[in-house]
């Protein structure tokens, strides 16, 4: 039986808000589902849909190396039936680190806890009635978040394997040879998670690599981008299906891919 309901969403901490809101909600096109202040003013949390895909963004002061910024943790919904408590004592049981106890959420009703992964990936979970997506929202450039994409290698691939689905209950998708690397997804509901194994290559000091779109149209993604001054690659051909792949990268440095597979 599985603690977790859905993938709710990925956050992102960001170093100034009106910059990440002018990609994600004015140039990806998303929808604002909420906009969250505290009473001091000290956290502003904004929660954007894209397709039916959620992107949080956190406002937060950056270090010196700006090392905190970006990707930031994968946020799950438990079970219906699951209490929080019961769902971090779970994982615990498991073997991983709890990095947050259960305690009252900020932006919304509910709980949260926070624990990482052994290649260092953090993930939330929530214990929350509602569900804040707005369903069948449509987007014209963006139909779906494909997958997040976590990174692996051999030390740690088995692992976060076992987590995602004997601990979350996630369900085994897609398997791809990408030129040396492994790629493995797993799914719950409409939502996926990408494991990119690098084998024997050094794995990223930040696992939590990429979130994946699919678009109507890269070429025409690419020209918007370009034009609004967001550093992108060149459209090539992906090598693995008939469809063709750029990358940006957001105003923190998260990076970002799109694609236009059907």
């Amino acid at each position: 039986m599985s603690i977790i309901r859905e993938l709710n969403h990925i956050a992102i901490r960001v170093s100034d808000m009106e910059a990440s809101l002018r990609l994600y909600r004015d140039l990806l096109g998303g929808t604002i589902i909420r906009n969250f202040k505290s009473e001091d003013g000290a956290v502003r949390i904004v929660y954007i849909q894209l397709a039916e895909g959620v992107v949080e963004l956190i406002l937060g002061k950056p270090n010196e190396d700006g090392s905190n910024m970006g990707l930031q943790h994968i946020a799950f919904l438990t079970a219906f039936d699951t209490d929080i408590h019961q769902a971090v004592q779970t994982v615990r049981d498991a073997g991983y680190k709890i990095t947050v106890e259960p305690k009252p959420g900020r932006s919304a009703p509910g709980m949260m806890a926070f624990f990482q992964d052994k290649g260092g990936c953090t993930y939330e979970l929530l214990q929350r009635e509602e569900d804040i997506r707005i369903p069948g929202l449509k987007n014209e450039r963006i139909t779906e978040i494909n997958h997040l994409s976590i990174r692996v290698d051999d030390e740690t691939a088995e692992d976060t394997k076992n987590l995602l689905t004997n601990i979350l209950g996630l369900k085994p998708d897609r398997h791809l040879q990408i030129g040396d690397a492994d790629w493995r997804s797993y799914r719950i509901g409409p939502d996926s998670i990408g494991l990119f194994n690098t084998k024997d290559k050094p794995r990223p000091e930040k696992t939590l690599a990429l979130i994946v779109f699919n678009v109507t149209d890269v070429f025409e993604m690419h020209k918007h981008l370009t034009e609004s001054g967001i550093e992108v690659t060149e459209p090539r051909a992906a090598g693995i299906g008939d469809f063709h792949i750029i990358f940006a990268t957001g105003p923190d440095g998260e990076r970002l891919e799109f694609l236009d597979r059907k």
